[in-house]
């Protein structure tokens, strides 16, 4: 089942032709689409906080860079390793917001502003089936209150899938997401 979350809004008003969008970034407020948000009946949270081999769990979401690459602290570890820590969204690659593509810059910051207002408004935050990528920052399944981003980003065409190698040239204009349509 899938619900749609009240809206979310952009500090810009006409980042994309035929898109209503309101002054600051809150999950709350997005017009005329809506963001779509896979419901949370059941979440798989684990209940302690306890990390393990392959799960960092109950992180702090410090910032994110775009779509898809956020910093966050990994409590109980040391400074040394846990203060502010790369991470990839596993799965999935979202549009860069350096691109000369004028398309891509606009869907790239819906991307990185819906990823910062639904961690930032998170209970809690988990890194699930961690390892390292290509480029030696931590690759993980980012949940944010069980509900996986990486989700979220591809139903609203805010991403494509993604597990390495070469990219795929995406036409932003007309990627057909939810949001940039």
């Amino acid at each position: 089942m899938i619900r749609t979350m009240r809206t979310l809004t952009l500090i810009v008003t006409t980042l994309v032709p035929g898109l209503a969008l309101s002054a600051d970034l809150g999950v709350n407020d997005l017009l005329p689409h809506g963001i779509v948000h896979p419901a949370n009946q059941n979440p798989q949270v684990a209940e302690t906080c306890e990390h393990s081999s392959d799960a960092l769990r109950c992180v702090q979401y410090l910032y994110n860079h775009d779509g898809d690459t956020l910093t966050v602290r990994v409590p109980n570890v040391h400074p040394l390793l846990g203060e502010k820590i790369s991470v990839r969204i596993q799965g999935i690659d979202t549009p860069e917001m350096y691109s000369s593509d004028v398309c891509e810059r606009r869907a790239a910051v819906i991307a990185q502003r819906l990823v910062k207002n639904i961690l930032s408004k998170a209970q809690r935050i988990d890194l699930i089936s961690v390892q390292r990528d290509k480029y030696f920052r931590i690759l993980a399944d980012v949940r944010s209150d069980g509900e996986r981003l990486a989700e979220i980003l591809l139903i609203n065409g805010l991403a494509y899938p993604y597990n390495g190698g070469a990219k795929s040239k995406i036409d932003w204009c007309d990627a057909g997401g939810s949001l940039i349509q």
